[in-house]
């Protein structure tokens, strides 16, 4: 079996190379039929770069996550394929790993890895902290580091436009509704490239402004234990500091937590999100 490698980008240039590397490191070239970047119209290198790589770049129809994922989906021919972002460097076991998984299952539609913070100490340590202890929460379903069965993807219409800056949570409520699977494995953990810590909290924010946005609600989280957390919020900052020995977690991570809170509020208000209720998958 062969599969089709698919990338969405915009502007990717500062990252685009590292990731793409970080690729073919980890998917055999025997396995790999097509590679294709679809582009949203960058004007720096992110082109050349791709090119350079042996990719085919295809011109956007609409810029987007959404529809270049889609534009995407047109474009592959085998039976599975994968999506990676701009900026996510994968890791070394990413295929060895998740490709026999997706193909042990029938019903499994996607299967995934984490992805931990690269580039900015704050966020690598609160991630790493994450990872390490088992804390990651039920919605790090993304749509960046996948491998899919691309029938069951086409069954459901592609990817959802409806909610542009949560694709990832509206194509797997539709993709559970419909019985699919969609599988998060903890053991294979790849590089999230970040600027910096101040950049993320701008994205953050970015998020309660821009479009409607989809909020997942977990029965299996309830809201008493979201409170717990948020409540423990400075001795999980204090425990992450002393194990990163970063000090400046003490602050970074309790500003995180209260900026994301704000977000939703902010969301709240301008009725700009749509709030449902997703059971998660054992």
């Amino acid at each position: 079996m062969k599969i089709d490698l698919a990338v969405w980008a915009l502007n990717g240039g500062a990252t685009l190379e590292r990731s793409l590397h970080s690729i073919e490191q980890t998917v055999p070239d025997s396995w790999v039929c097509h590679r294709y970047l679809v582009d949203g119209g960058s004007i720096d290198n992110t082109k050349n770069i791709a090119e350079r790589f042996g990719w085919a770049v295809v011109t956007a129809r609409k810029r987007g996550i959404p529809f270049q994922a889609n534009q995407a989906l047109d474009l592959v021919d085998t039976p599975v394929f994968a999506s990676f972002e701009q900026d996510v460097g994968v890791s070394p076991n990413w295929f060895k790993v998740l490709m026999p998984r997706l193909l042990s299952d029938p019903r499994v539609a996607v299967v995934q890895g984490l992805r931990a913070a690269s580039g900015s100490h704050y966020l690598e340590a609160i991630d790493g902290y994450g990872v390490r202890h088992g804390l990651v929460p039920p919605w790090v379903y993304s749509i960046d580091n996948d491998l899919y069965r691309t029938d069951a993807v086409r069954s459901v219409g592609g990817f959802p436009l409806d909610c542009p800056m949560s694709t990832d949570g509206a194509l797997r409520n539709i993709l559970f509704e419909k019985g699919w699977k969609w599988r998060v494995y903890q053991d294979v953990v790849s590089e999230h490239y970040r600027d910096s810590f101040s950049k993320h909290l701008k994205h953050v924010v970015m998020q309660s402004a821009v479009g409607k946005v989809l909020w997942e609600t977990y029965p299996e989280y309830p809201m008493n234990s979201k409170l717990g957390r948020f409540l423990a919020t400075p001795l999980t900052a204090a425990k992450i500091a002393s194990e990163s020995r970063h000090p400046g977690v003490f602050v970074a991570y309790p500003l995180l937590r209260g900026v994301k809170a704000l977000s939703r509020v902010i969301g709240s208000v301008s009725k700009k999100y749509e709030f449902i209720e997703v059971r998660t998958q054992s």
